[in-house]
């Protein structure tokens, strides 16, 4: 299910908290599901148990998970359906990323509004 680019230049830490992120965006992990301890999921990654504990820390401070003393880390549960300040920020440095690579591609605005567009009625799609 985990899987992770050794030839990447992003943080083996980074590719954990993207990966679990975007399942739990996705809907593979649904709200309440148990995550891997720490150890299982650095045995099943081959990675230190340290980088997998400092990934599960981040995905904390995003809000994205919560950890049970004793009982494990769970997909949090949205209280609303608006972001913690922290994601937001991290959602914008992502969101100029992606309009700078647009702009380096030469990809209109009238052209990435389009494709946003599309992949929100995609997302609509899905969760009929």
């Amino acid at each position: 299910m985990y899987t992770l680019d050794s030839q990447s230049h992003v943080p083996i830490y980074e590719q954990i908290v993207g990966l679990i992120r975007s399942y739990c965006i996705s809907g593979i992990l649904q709200p309440g599901e148990k995550l891997m301890s720490v150890r299982e999921m650095s045995t099943h990654l081959l990675v230190n148990p340290n980088t997998v504990g400092k990934a599960y820390k981040e995905l904390e401070r995003l809000g994205i998970i919560e950890t049970k003393l004793g009982r494990g880390s769970y997909v949090a549960y949205a209280s609303d359906n608006r972001p913690n300040e922290e994601a937001l920020a991290l959602f914008r440095r992502n969101l100029e990323e992606l309009v700078l690579e647009a702009n380096y591609l030469r990809i209109e605005e009238q052209e990435l509004q389009n494709f946003v567009k599309q992949h929100y009625r995609s997302l609509e799609g899905e969760n009929r």
